[in-house]
């Protein structure tokens, strides 16, 4: 009889045990590293979503100061953004891209309950509207509320306001996440007196 050599059912098992685990480590690695990226991405998105909303109010201001040069600068954003908060709406523009405002929707009864983001993957914008929309607008996790507080009061005209822009979405494992910017807005051209 001759003498063969092989694999005995004991090396078998211990070669596939240390290639498992050699397959598994970068497996568990790639697939954290996915869960991260999905979260920096959601993160990024929640932040530009904020800074949008504070610009919309930047550019009603401007657009109040041109058109209602008696002094009426905060016309749309408050009483509408004070409270309860609001929510703005992106697509709330004239012909000429300017935003209207109409932009800034109040919060009925508050924004706990604000409506979500939607995505347009056709034009790649985001918007926050209070009614359901229908394709090609694809429902977001994120929910964006913002509320304008004036800074210098009980001066009347008020001069200065602060605006808090929050935006919530649900991070890894279900726990909600929340990104919140503020920004002063002034008015620019106060009545001189």
């Amino acid at each position: 009889m001759k003498n063969k050599n092989g694999f005995t059912l004991i090396e078998t098992i211990v070669a596939v045990a240390i290639l498992i685990t050699a397959i598994t480590g970068p497996m568990v690695l790639a697939a954290a590293s996915l869960r991260a990226t999905r979260d920096a991405r959601n993160e990024l998105i929640a932040t530009h979503l904020a800074e949008e909303s504070i610009e919309v109010i930047h550019n009603i201001r401007d657009n109040n100061v041109t058109n209602y040069p008696s002094g009426s600068w905060l016309t749309g954003i408050l009483p509408g953004c004070d409270g309860a908060g609001c929510v703005v709406d992106v697509t709330a523009q004239d012909a000429t891209l300017v935003w209207l405002p109409s932009a800034i929707v109040p919060c009925v009864p508050d924004c706990t309950t604000v409506s979500p983001v939607y995505y347009n993957p056709n034009t790649g914008l985001y918007r926050q509207s209070s009614s359901a929309l229908t394709s090609p607008w694809v429902i977001t996790p994120f929910r964006r509320s913002v509320s304008v507080v004036g800074v210098d009061n009980p001066v009347v005209p008020l001069r200065q306001v602060r605006i808090f822009s929050t935006v919530t979405f649900p991070g890894f494992g279900g726990t909600l996440k929340t990104i919140a910017v503020n920004d002063d807005l002034y008015n620019w051209f106060p009545p001189l007196k």
